[in-house]
């Protein structure tokens, strides 16, 4: 969380903030045990959902929204905040905010198919408002880490794609089988679509900007020991901005130039899907070495092609 010292502090809660609070991380906990029995139930989208409303409804009822100045071009951001606390910070214009609108539109979560139904724009607002809502209400609680938000977003985005590909995911993949040696790799997400069909390799990332070049080692790995093109590499992220509290401004921290030197002499990612896409990495699309950056919603519109072996 961040913590401005312009703001007064903040000794005491109202009632429904400490209520609301008080039963959003069982809520997250409960996720979190629905998860390992199979990402892609209707239980995991029941509590997604679930989570999202008590999320936004604490923000919206308990909080203020706070003016930040953005540095982004062609972006607005604003913060919550409650006491001397401030969330990170949150598009205006992917964040939905009204409460009628975002009951409407997150409907589609429960549903298999309700997120291409929405289109490219809505279903980028629906998703960036269920990742940031949870994520700026654990930054005002004061939990003091980074962890919740990144399982959350983590279990999110695998729901969408355990749905959309009709499969659960593994965890790890196996990477050596000699004799008495065997070794697996790590990962975020593995699915297997079967014999003959292709596989993917899904990371997901709150942002980018702590160990990215892990996600083309993987990948690397992947093609050394399966062959190059066996494993789709798909990596999932959040957005790349960061609040300086001093002046209140938000910036994005990119490096399209790294990314280009991993992808040209490490391996190939396949598609890169942002909920809040820096211009810098969309160019990428359009440069060399060509890296297929998107947004969230291009996903659905393109999954039958994705899925073409």
């Amino acid at each position: 969380m961040w913590y401005d010292p312009r703001l007064p502090p903040s000794d005491h809660r109202g009632k429904e903030f400490e209520k609301t609070s008080g039963r959003l991380l069982p809520k997250y906990y409960a996720l979190k045990q629905a998860s390992k029995q199979g990402l892609d139930t209707d239980v995991v989208a029941n509590h997604l959902v679930d989570i999202v409303g008590a999320s936004a409804t604490l923000l919206g009822r308990e909080c203020s929204q706070v003016a930040l100045t953005s540095m982004v071009a062609g972006k607005k951001y604003f913060s919550y905040g409650r006491g001397a606390r401030l969330s990170r910070p949150i598009n205006e214009a992917l964040f939905i905010a009204d409460p009628a609108e975002r009951s409407e539109l997150l409907e589609a979560l429960r549903v298999n198919g309700g997120l291409q139904r929405l289109g490219v724009g809505q279903s980028n607002r629906a998703l960036y408002t269920a990742a940031m809502a949870f994520c700026a209400a654990i930054d005002l609680l004061g939990i003091g880490n980074k962890k919740t938000p990144g399982t959350y977003f983590e279990i999110l985005i695998g729901h969408l794609f355990a749905v959309a590909f009709g499969r659960n995911p593994r965890k790890r993949v196996e990477v050596l089988a000699l004799e008495d040696q065997r070794s697996t790799l790590p990962t975020d997400y593995v699915f297997d679509l079967g014999p003959k069909q292709v596989k993917f390799h899904l990371p997901v990332k709150i942002s980018t900007r702590e160990r990215v070049i892990q996600v083309w080692a993987h990948q690397r790995i992947l093609d050394g020991v399966y062959g190059e093109g066996r494993f789709r590499g798909i990596l999932v992220a959040l957005g790349e901005t960061k609040l300086g509290l001093k002046k209140r401004e938000v910036v994005e921290i990119c490096l399209p130039d790294q990314w280009a030197v991993y992808q040209r002499f490490i391996a190939r990612l396949y598609r890169v899907y942002y909920l809040d896409l820096p211009a810098k990495y969309a160019a990428l699309a359009t440069a060399f070495p060509n890296i297929a950056v998107k947004t969230i919603g291009e996903f659905f519109a393109e999954k039958t092609a994705l899925l073409t072996a």
